[in-house]
Formats: C-alpha cells, sequence, structure tokens
C-alpha cells in the first residue's frame, strides 16, 4: 500500500503508460490513469476530532485531467478490529472530478495500544531497567541493615563488593577487547612487495 503497484495494469501498459504509481485507475472503456506518485503522499487521521475512527492514505499529484486539475485519491482505513487486514469495498466514490476515495475497513486503521506503564520499545526497556535496580537497592539495603546489621551508606548495598570492583571489571573488559580487536585488524592486512622492472 505504501510502494508502487507490483504490476502495471495491463490496459495501463497497452497505452503505453508503464508509469510506475502506487494507484491505477482502468475505466469500463479500458482508458488508464495513475491517480497519484509515491513521493506525493501523506498520511492523516479521517476525523482531527475522533482519531480512533481511522487513518487516511492521501496520493496527489496524479495525471492530469481535462482543465489541468491533478488526480488524487484518498485510502480511508476505518477502524474495524474484526477485519483483519481487511479489504477495499468494491466501488470507489467520485467526490469530485478527478477526486477520489476508497473506503477499507481494517484493523490497520485501529489506533495501537500503548505498552503500558513503561510504554513500548527500547526505552521502555530502559525504564524497566532502572526501576528494577532502584528496587534491587532500596530493598537489599532495608535488607543489610536491619538483618546484617550494616551501616548506612555503601556497605549496606547489595552486593557491595561486586558493584566496587565493577569499574575495573569494566576497564579490563574494554582493554581486552580492544586488544582482540587491534590483533584482528592486523591480520587482515597484506603486505607487498615492490618487484623490479614492473
Amino acid at each position: 500500500m505504501c510502494d508502487n503497484a507490483n504490476d502495471v495494469p495491463e490496459a495501463c501498459v497497452m497505452l503505453q503508460k508503464a508509469v510506475q504509481a502506487p494507484v491505477f485507475q482502468v475505466t469500463n472503456r479500458s482508458d488508464c490513469f495513475w491517480l497519484g506518485q509515491l513521493r506525493s503522499m501523506e498520511w492523516e487521521l479521517i476525523d482531527d476530532s475522533e482519531p480512533a475512527a481511522g487513518v487516511e492514505l492521501y496520493y496527489f499529484d496524479g495525471e492530469q485531467c481535462q482543465g489541468g486539475i491533478a488526480r488524487d485519491i484518498r485510502i480511508q482505513l476505518f477502524c474495524d478490529p474484526d477485519a483483519g487486514v481487511g479489504k477495499p469495498l468494491d466501488y470507489y466514490v467520485l467526490e469530485e472530478d478527478c477526486h477520489y476515495s476508497i473506503t477499507w475497513p481494517s484493523k490497520y486503521g485501529c489506533p495501537v495500544a500503548s505498552g503500558g506503564l513503561f510504554g513500548s520499545g527500547a526505552g521502555s526497556w530502559l525504564w524497566f531497567l532502572v526501576f528494577a535496580f532502584t528496587a534491587y537497592a532500596a530493598v537489599g539495603c532495608a535488607f543489610n541493615i536491619a538483618f546484617n546489621r550494616a551501616q548506612f551508606g555503601f556497605d549496606a548495598m547489595p552486593h557491595a563488593e561486586f558493584w566496587r570492583e565493577l569499574p575495573s571489571l569494566v576497564a579490563d573488559g574494554i582493554v581486552f577487547s580492544k586488544a582482540k580487536l587491534d590483533e584482528m585488524m592486523s591480520r587482515g592486512k597484506t603486505s607487498y612487495e615492490r618487484v623490479d622492472g614492473l
């Protein structure tokens, strides 16, 4: 849907209109028109006041009609969670001359639910890790102070010895990785000798 048509309709090829376009119109008289261009497309809400109604893909700068008006088409993906991918309805509505609209009930017109408390994507994992580390530190410190008689401060931190050694462990890992990378890079270099007379 967001790309040029895989196959140019036969009627368009016969009329030597093998133009790359996302949408074509073939009339009953086998006339062929391209209705927009991939470089001229916009996504919009069908209804700004009701975003859950669906989305609209608008292609413009299509083949010119009489009077020099460029054809355009709006593909309206109405939210229908039960429709699956859905399919376009079998008719188009001619809003005005050279302006077309297709309605397409589909689950892809519906809003996507957020990922819950932490959102979704890579940012959600970062927030989850921050939250988990904070909980780990707070519960561990409380436990160590209450049951192990640790003094308030860094010594109360759970696994305090590990956290003290972590910076040096990371530094060692970086030095080791750099040495291995340098070794691999030096193996890939080939030297050539100059041959006299060539």
